[in-house]
């Protein structure tokens, strides 16, 4: 017949002859029932055509789990009804089947005369009126076979009873359906197995003998589990007793032992045991199910309705935040505006006094060497004052070692200390003046002191004009980098123009042997200069620093100022670079706050990378250098361009 749909029977054809006799004596014949040997051969004819409604698994060995999966995999197959006909009496491999909502019928071997083709009859009657309702098989069965209508709601009167407990109910009802239908295989299910699906057309009951089973319902929320000790034992019937979708997701929250009875069995089981419709009680549970609903309608409300007034306080939370933001924005930037303001006004009001300086050291040197062209000892005179005026600052230790050399050579201790302060360290010259008149060697003390007095009026002025350039960095960062900068010589600089600060303090020089880098040197002395003044309030007056520099690697240069003070609070160390914290005089406070936040930021506008390690006796500054520096103003239109 051309309208006829296919069922597979899936096994060997020893295990699949009751099953083909059953259909052969009793199936519609609009029906046609066709054996496969496994589910390849299943496969391939589901691909053949034509149509397949249904799937019967005949009894087997195999892990049914995994035959309904490579069933599945196939398109042809899927969502289509598969009925397990089994004579084993439990199994364990059918949980992710049921899970995936893939198993539709189990059927013992058994069974009456007519009943499995009057059972899968009505399996494929009710996917066809689903999924394919203007199939013409559908119409023909309609009009002429009784067996498909089990999909109508059951006729059998439900008696009440509400005295037993649900484990009673559960043992009474499946006595009662092993009556009525022979005994039913008991299905152990993992625990996560979904016995219902929210949303979908419910195909029978499950009967819980052992184990839980909750109740989940996937809303705009999210998944809420709304029942879990309140299910009874019986599942899937609220849904089955009023013809629709499943309201819930039913999953087992531990391992369970279960009957399942499709529409068809249990229709059965009420219409032949009268046990099985007190068992189920269902005028009670209708009536429960009543109040339950409205119950956990209004547990969604209250839900919903907390969680807009959640989002509403998110809300309002994020404004007064985003409000607050704003505020401390805008004090931010009238703080800024005022310290620009005053950055130009410092550097308005010094340029003036430090031109004069710089204008009074040049004209006090002209002057100075006029009046030693006059003077009978003027050309050694001059040359004692320009050495001293132009010779690079020497460090401690090698002005010991020069008056331990002289001393030695010459005998006298004392004029060895005088002729190295004035800057004669040559041994020949040492003797000549050695020998020469007291009168000398006193001129030449002289013109020494007074060049580098000259020399400490022009370098302090030129700082003072750094420094206020500094200032005006502050407010302008755009100042364009210089190359062939001498860290170790900003260094110095910065000690001997802080040296008031550092007053019974010992400073070490560890000082190596740098490459010159490209820099501003006036944000780096400011750098320099928070960092010692910090190392030396630090120590209270009484202690040691040192400042060491070395190359860490061939591209950069590394600074480390390092004091054996009392350290800092691990838990505040995080919080030194932000703006407005110090921890001056062993207090927490706010203030303008000029320190390491500008050190941080001048550092990283060079590229570069500071950090504070501290523990009780030892705290260090490590700054980190790139050689290339900074890019300029130019190197950055570029980069941009490129």
């Amino acid at each position: 017949m051309s309208s006829q749909l296919t069922v597979l029977v899936v096994g060997d054809e020893a295990d699949a002859a009751t099953i083909v006799a059953e259909f052969a004596a009793n199936a519609s014949p609009l029906l046609d029932f066709e054996v496969v040997a496994d589910t390849a051969a299943a496969r391939e004819r589901a691909r053949r055509g034509p149509q397949v409604g249904g799937i019967v698994l005949a009894p087997t060995r195999d892990d049914v789990d995994a035959v309904i999966e490579d069933l599945a995999d196939e398109p042809a197959l899927q969502g289509i009804r598969t009925v397990l006909v089994t004579d084993r009496r439990s199994h364990d491999d059918v949980t992710r089947a049921i899970d995936a909502d893939r198993l539709d019928a189990v059927v013992a071997i058994g069974w009456r005369d007519g009943e499995l083709a009057a059972h899968v009859t009505s399996q494929v009657t009710r996917w066809l009126r689903t999924q394919r309702p203007d199939h013409p098989v559908l119409h023909e069965l309609d009009a002429t076979d009784r067996y498909h209508r089990a999909y109508e709601a059951p006729s059998s009167e439900l008696l009440r009873d509400l005295e037993l407990d649900d484990h009673a109910i559960a043992e009474r009802l499946s006595a009662a359906i092993d009556r009525a239908l022979g005994r039913r295989p008991r299905l152990q299910l993992a625990a996560g197995t979904r016995l219902t699906h929210q949303n979908t057309p419910v195909n029978g009951v499950f009967v819980l003998r052992s184990g839980s089973v909750a109740l989940d319902r996937t809303t705009s929320l999210g998944e809420i589990r709304l029942h879990h000790g309140s299910t009874g034992p019986v599942v899937g019937l609220l849904s089955l007793a009023q013809q629709r979708r499943a309201f819930f997701t039913a999953r087992c929250t531990t391992e369970v032992e279960v009957l399942h009875l499709d529409l068809e069995q249990l229709d059965r089981a009420l219409r032949t045991e009268p046990e099985v419709g007190a068992a189920m009680a269902a005028a009670s549970v209708r009536a429960l199910a009543r109040r339950l609903r409205r119950a956990e309608q209004l547990q969604l409300e209250k839900r919903q309705l907390n969680r807009e007034l959640e989002d509403e306080r998110q809300r309002l939370a994020a404004a007064l935040e985003a409000l607050e933001t704003a505020r401390l924005e805008l004090v931010e930037q009238a703080r800024y505006a005022t310290l620009g303001e005053l950055a130009a006004g410092v550097a308005h009001e010094l340029n003036n006094p430090v031109a004069a300086l710089s204008r009074a050291a040049s004209y006090v040197g002209e002057d100075v060497a006029r009046l030693l062209d006059g003077h009978p000892q003027g050309e050694l005179a001059r040359s004692a004052l320009d050495a001293a005026r132009t010779r690079p600052t020497r460090r401690a230790a090698e002005e010991r070692a020069a008056r331990r050399e002289l001393g030695a050579t010459l005998g006298d201790a004392g004029l060895a200390r005088r002729l190295v302060s004035a800057g004669i360290t040559e041994l020949e010259q040492a003797r000549r003046l050695g020998a020469d008149r007291e009168e000398t060697l006193a001129v030449v003390e002289s013109a020494a002191s007074l060049g580098t007095a000259l020399r400490n009026l022009e370098v302090g002025s030129q700082r003072i004009a750094e420094l206020v350039a500094s200032l005006r960095a502050y407010a302008r960062p755009d100042l364009q980098p210089v190359d062939g900068v001498d860290v170790n010589e900003l260094l110095d600089d910065t000690l001997r123009l802080v040296a008031h600060r550092l007053q019974g303090t010992e400073v070490v020089r560890r000082f190596g042997e740098l490459p010159l880098v490209r820099a501003r040197p006036g944000p780096l002395d400011q750098v320099w200069t928070n960092l010692l003044v910090n190392a030396a309030e630090s120590l209270d007056g009484a202690g040691r620093i040192e400042v060491v520099t070395d190359v860490p690697d061939p591209g950069h240069v590394r600074v480390r100022i390092i004091d054996d003070g009392p350290g800092i609070d691990p838990d505040l160390l995080p919080r030194l670079f932000e703006p407005r914290f110090t921890t001056k005089n062993g207090q927490v406070r706010y203030g303008l706050g000029l320190g390491l936040s500008i050190a941080k930021r001048t550092v990283e506008s060079h590229r570069g990378r500071i950090d504070l390690d501290s523990r009780p006796g030892r705290t260090c500054a490590t700054v980190l250098l790139p050689v290339e520096g900074p890019a300029g103003r130019d190197d950055a239109e570029e980069e941009a361009r490129g």
